[in-house]
């Protein structure tokens, strides 16, 4: 199959992090399928974007700090966006909040520009988005943290037109509390192959 240009975002806060391997899963399986890829690998806790937030001190500069037009060229650069995170007080992690900020830019991933009714259009219409959350209590806990689907809803605003959503919960509690990463990995084996054969590659920049 055809290479790909594979941009792959962790939001790992922990060192031994579940999301984070099973981004990297993700990104293996997609090397794998489409031999000579290219990989960017973005963690956020290692950047510029453990530093930086957008606040009113530094608007003027905060878009320079986190090199946000960068990314926005890796994302208009890439086929797919594989991005990962933990929930972390009921959202995804700072980290990624500040990457999202970094790229929400009018202009550049969205425009208000020739659209009808008042709305926008998206700019990222070529990139397809694989999203990985993870979380420890079971997924009917807390309804009110549906991080992930706050995520797909700002990507679909970008305009990516095909995005597939990965959760794994109950990791804090029995049975997957006692288990290992590893084989939690490999219990959700069959979703993993879902997300990834569920993209349509036959639409890939030229």
């Amino acid at each position: 199959m055809q290479p790909l240009k594979i941009f792959s975002v962790v939001g790992a806060v922990n060192k031994d992090s579940l999301s984070e391997k099973i981004n990297n899963e993700i990104v293996a399986r997609l090397m794998k399928t489409h031999p000579n890829s290219q990989l960017t690998q973005l963690h956020v806790s290692k950047s510029e974007f453990s530093q930086n937030s957008l606040g009113a001190n530094n608007i003027d500069t905060f878009y320079a700090d986190v090199n946000s037009e960068n990314w926005i060229q890796t994302l208009h650069e890439s086929d797919v966006l594989v991005l990962s995170t933990p929930m972390t007080n009921f959202s995804y992690t700072a980290g990624i909040k500040n990457f999202i900020d970094a790229v929400a830019v009018a202009n550049k991933t969205f425009s208000y520009k020739y659209s009808t009714n008042g709305g926008s259009i998206g700019l990222l219409d070529k990139l397809k988005v694989i999203l990985v959350g993870t979380q420890g209590a079971p997924i009917d806990w807390y309804p009110f943290g549906a991080f992930l689907d706050n995520l797909k809803g700002i990507f679909n605003f970008f305009g990516a037109p095909q995005i597939q959503t990965l959760m794994v919960d109950g990791n804090k509690v029995k049975p997957r509390s006692e288990m290992m990463h590893e084989d939690i990995i490999a219990e959700i084996d069959d979703k993993i192959a879902e997300v990834v054969s569920n993209i349509d590659w036959n639409e890939l920049k030229n």
